[in-house]
Formats: C-alpha cells, structure tokens, sequence
C-alpha cells in the first residue's frame, strides 16, 4: 500500500494564477495540474527509507511485544515498478542475518505488516483520475509549519477498501500537500483499525514523503480468535536521487521487494 500512498499523493511545485483567492475547484484544478507536471518530470527515483515496525501486546499500545528496525534503499519507475533492497536489519535491538531477514519480511507480509510495494488499488484523493471517486470540502485557513494553508477533507463517493476519508493540508503558495491523514472508508473484514499520516518535504523543487506513519490492528477469527495483532509502521524517507538512471536489472521479476 505504502508506494502506491507514496507516489500518487505527491505533487509538484505549481505556481499560483493570479492574485483573486481560489475557490475549492480552482485549487483542486492547480493540484492536479501540479501532479501531472510531477509525474511527468519524475519518472524514476531511489531514495532511502527508514522504517519501524512494532508490535504492541494489546490495542492500548502501551507496552512493545517486538520492535524491528530496518534500513533500505527504495528504487521506483512510472507507472507502478518498485524494489527495495534490504541493507540491514534488526529486532529488538539484535542484527539479523540475510536469512533471518527474510523470514521476519514473510511474516510481516503474513501478518499485513508492510506489504511494500503494492499500490493495493489506491488511487490519490487529488489525482485527475480521482475526479469524479471523491467529495470535496474546504474547512478552511491555518497556519502549517510557518506555511499558510488550506483544509480540505475528502471522502469517496462510493466506499471502498483502496479508498479514502481524511484531511490534507496544502500550501496556498505551492498548491500542493504538506500533511494527509486518512482512513479507508471501508476496511476488509480482518482489519479492525487502520489510520495513515504522511508528512511531505521539499525535494529539488518538489514536495515528497518525508515520514509516514501507519497504524493498524487485525483480528482472524475462526470460532476462536486465531490471531489479534497490533502494530505501527513508521517509515522515514532521505536521500533522494531523481531520475537516476536505474538499470532494468533492478525490476526482474524475483526481486525481493
């Protein structure tokens, strides 16, 4: 889910038009406009990535059963090619080894931990494919990070598992998001909890992921309740590269993603 939420919710500086306030469809329109400048500039990048993963005992999530911390590097293409490439890894403090990486990947996927990689069908609130998937409401002006911006909540016009309800804050200079929250509107039947939150950062004259932050609680019952697993994934992102050149070699299939 993370590359899909990644790719699709970042946009390009875009110069505002004239000095009359735009109203909520002008400022989508500019948004959009931004995107597509942005994906067509940018059609590959590598960038580092961060991530914590914990796994508290129960939903209060005062206490960590198990705390894993890894450090990769990121390679993405257009429209939707990505591999991550695992430098290290540690859980509870203690290095694994690159087998012991693998198996502690396949039970994370397992338990919906990370699922890297795949868009899950997620499609971007601003995006001009999204046009007629969501509502629109501006809530009004605040101040973000020394920024004037804009509120502005979505919801789909239709519930679904891959789409959204939350709130953006974009910047009245950039037209551009510097802060979403969102939830799915709908979840699947295993997940009782999801909520995401991705802060954006400027990258070379464009707004990218800095941090994320998802957290997540999934319950598999059977009569019995078989598995009840509480976990927060935080991901921070650095080091940026854009249109780097990457070989095709870095996309074959049996990559470990």
């Amino acid at each position: 889910m993370l590359r899909g939420i990644v790719v699709f919710l970042a946009c390009a500086v875009f110069a505002p038009l004239g000095h009359a306030e735009p109203g909520l469809e002008e400022i989508l329109a500019r948004m959009r406009r931004a995107e597509a400048v942005r994906e067509a500039v940018i059609r590959e990048m590598a960038y580092t990535a961060e991530a914590r993963v914990v796994e508290w005992t129960d939903s209060t999530r005062t206490e960590i059963e198990q705390e894993t911390v890894s450090l990769r590097r990121v390679y993405t293409r257009q429209p939707d090619l990505i591999h991550n490439e695992y430098l290290s890894m540690t859980v509870d403090g203690r290095p694994l080894s690159e087998a012991e990486m693998e198996r502690e990947l396949a039970k994370q996927r397992r338990g919906g931990g990370r699922g890297q990689g795949s868009g899950g069908g997620f499609v971007s609130p601003f995006s001009s494919e999204a046009a007629g998937l969501y509502r629109f409401t501006l809530l009004g002006e605040t101040g973000y990070e020394g920024q004037a911006v804009w509120r502005i909540a979505f919801s789909p016009t239709e519930p679904d598992q891959s789409r959204m309800d939350g709130t953006a804050l974009v910047s009245q200079t950039d037209y551009q998001p510097l802060l979403v929250e969102m939830t799915p509107s709908e979840l699947p039947g295993v997940l009782k909890e999801l909520s995401m939150r991705i802060r954006f950062a400027p990258v070379e004259g464009y707004w990218l992921p800095a941090h994320f932050v998802m957290d997540m609680r999934l319950r598999v019952s059977v009569i019995v309740t078989l598995a009840d697993r509480t976990l927060t994934i935080e991901d921070r992102y650095s080091g940026y590269r854009l249109n780097p050149g990457l070989e095709d070699s870095l996309f074959a299939a049996g990559k470990r993603r």
